[in-house]
């Protein structure tokens, strides 16, 4: 029920997809890459890591289960950052 790419992104931040195999998963749900689907799911790649870090920023402040919440909350913010330097990324914002 959202976003498709948000969806695609999901799957692509989790299981680690390079460039090569984000562009095989776009084909494989639309038949081909179009350059505005690439651009929308690298897009969604950054709001997938980003919501993942927000989410261990306020569990760390909620949560009363014994876990590194800041911890993860840093692995992500540290991913967003590895993805912005991507020249996938940088394209995607052109």
């Amino acid at each position: 029920m959202g976003d498709i790419f948000f969806d695609l992104a999901n799957f692509a931040v989790n299981h680690d997809l390079d460039e090569e195999a984000r562009h095989e998963l776009l084909a494989a749900y639309f038949g081909d890459v179009r350059a505005a689907d690439a651009r929308a799911l690298e897009m969604m790649r950054f709001m997938s890591l980003f919501r993942e870090a927000m989410w261990g920023v306020v569990q760390s402040a909620v949560s009363e289960l014994d876990f590194d919440f800041d911890g993860y909350a840093r692995q992500h913010f540290d991913r967003i950052t590895e993805l912005t330097a991507e020249p996938a990324f940088d394209a995607a914002l052109a």
